[in-house]
């Protein structure tokens, strides 16, 4: 009976080393943004009255994602020891609501801007070459119905400077700029597209 006892003491000693082994954060642990590259803002004639970003469940996490495409293409994985500051929602956000300078119609009205995310991901093409690969969709909404009054779809790929983690943080930086900047470029091409009453400044401002 001593035996089992001391058998029992031993493996639930094993488990809890186990535990706190599993939730202790590794020295090595990285923590990385995307912050604004100091792009010159773009303006934007269309009032509006905020940016929304949304991503689908599996982009709804910190984890940096990475793809092996000659080994498992169709398989996402994460780095283990680094991670986003945020959400690549929340990142693309800040990053947008900065490099796009628009501001509400005089009567408080506006239109919104929505953007979703498809795709966030460092892909591997072969071991020792990466991209960070974006895929965005913006959307003009209409004041109030949020009906989509204009889409575009946008999509990057930066070759990274290094096959690893941080090498595809300064990609997903530079990617992510860029998209925003040409969200910016397209907002600000829609308003000669008509004029008078069909304008999206006045549709936009009612």
């Amino acid at each position: 009976m001593t035996r089992y006892k001391a058998l029992a003491a031993a493996l639930l000693l094993a488990g809890l080393n186990g535990c706190t082994s599993f939730s202790a954060i590794p020295e090595s642990f990285s923590i990385y943004d995307i912050g604004p590259q100091g792009n010159s803002p773009v303006p934007v004639s269309v009032p509006l009255v905020g940016i929304d970003v949304v991503a689908p469940s599996w982009l709804s996490s910190s984890a940096m994602q990475y793809r092996l495409v000659p080994q498992h293409p169709l398989e996402r994985r994460a780095y283990t020891n680094s991670r986003w500051a945020g959400m690549p929602s929340e990142m693309v956000r800040i990053v947008v609501g900065r490099v796009i300078e628009a501001q509400p119609a005089t009567n408080g009205s506006g239109c919104r801007l929505r953007v979703d995310v498809d795709e966030f991901i460092q892909r591997f093409d072969t071991v020792d070459t990466s991209v960070g690969l974006i895929e965005l969709r913006a959307s003009l909404l209409a004041p109030r119905t949020d009906a989509v009054m204009a889409t575009k779809a946008f999509a990057v790929e930066v070759p990274t400077p290094t096959a690893d983690a941080a090498g595809g943080v300064i990609a997903m930086r530079a990617g992510v700029n860029q998209l925003a900047i040409d969200a910016g470029r397209w907002l600000a091409a829609l308003e000669p597209a008509t004029s008078g009453a069909d304008s999206f400044r006045t549709r936009c401002s009612r």
